[in-house]
């Protein structure tokens, strides 16, 4: 049994999931796996060239195309700055981006004015491991990121081993705001935010992927649940009860079986 089905109570069953679009994973691992690549490249750059003025020029090369692969962390924390990022939100976005770029920086200028240091490529294959673990742990924090409906509530769950579940009660959603930009349209992703009756968003599930059939699948399951909770009028009470009695009329007369009259009675006492 799954963590999702150990949390679900009595009864309690998954409507629908789905996870952040692809485009939120691409995002969070190119830095790492741009940084990954870089490191490999100028690792293999100092020791497979022959020994040399050739080979210095080749790892001379390759020193100045890592010097500007700078771009990419630089990119990273230039956009977290550009996004409104500040403090400890802005340093917690920004720390890998700045350490990959200092670290690319310090290798690429060994490459290119000291070239026969050959240990400094196996430190540069050694400091590839950390973007490659870094990647690995962002694409299964991705995989366990699900947005989940059930029957009885909307389910925000996060985390590889510490897992942090929030969740909003299906008879408390009020409405469902549902962004989408001409990008997200075309690739399939948008922002789903849901509205209590104060008018504050309870949870906020953004660049998830078909949010407009999540939006769906959400206000089908309250619908059914209004329909399965919703206490019938005294008329509708009297109705059903005079349908018994006439099934219980029919049976007498031998027009229903007795497995008949008990399959319908049970069918119209479940609309109670």
């Amino acid at each position: 049994m799954g963590y999702i089905e150990n949390i679900m109570g009595d009864q309690e069953q998954v409507v629908y999931r789905t996870h952040r679009h692809i485009i939120v994973l691409v995002g969070r691992v190119l830095g790492s796996l741009f940084a990954f690549i870089v490191f490999v490249a100028v690792g293999l750059a100092l020791l497979l060239p022959p020994e040399g003025r050739e080979g210095d020029q080749i790892r001379f090369y390759v020193g100045l195309i890592a010097l500007g692969s700078l771009v990419m962390p630089l990119y990273l924390v230039v956009s977290a700055w550009i996004r409104g990022l500040r403090g400890r939100e802005f340093i917690g976005a920004i720390w890998r981006a700045a350490l990959a770029g200092l670290a690319i920086l310090i290798v690429a200028l060994l490459l290119m004015f000291s070239p026969g240091l050959k240990a400094v490529g196996w430190i540069a294959i050694v400091l590839a491991a950390i973007p490659l673990v870094e990647t690995v742990r962002t694409v299964a924090d991705w995989l366990n990121e699900q947005y989940i409906i059930t029957n009885r509530r909307v389910v925000e769950v996060r985390g590889i081993i510490n897992k942090h579940v929030r969740d909003s009660a299906l008879e408390k959603v009020n409405d469902v705001d549902m962004t989408q930009s001409l990008v997200g349209r075309l690739l399939g992703y948008g922002t789903v935010q849901i509205i209590t009756g104060s008018d504050i968003g309870v949870n906020m599930f953004r660049r998830i992927s078909n949010p407009a059939r999540f939006k769906r699948e959400m206000l089908n399951a309250k619908e059914r649940l209004h329909a399965s909770t919703r206490i019938p009028s005294e008329s509708e009470e009297a109705s059903i009860t005079d349908l018994i009695a006439e099934l219980d009329d029919l049976r007498q007369k031998g027009v229903l079986t007795e497995e008949e009259f008990q399959a319908k009675k049970a069918e119209l006492l479940a609309r109670l």
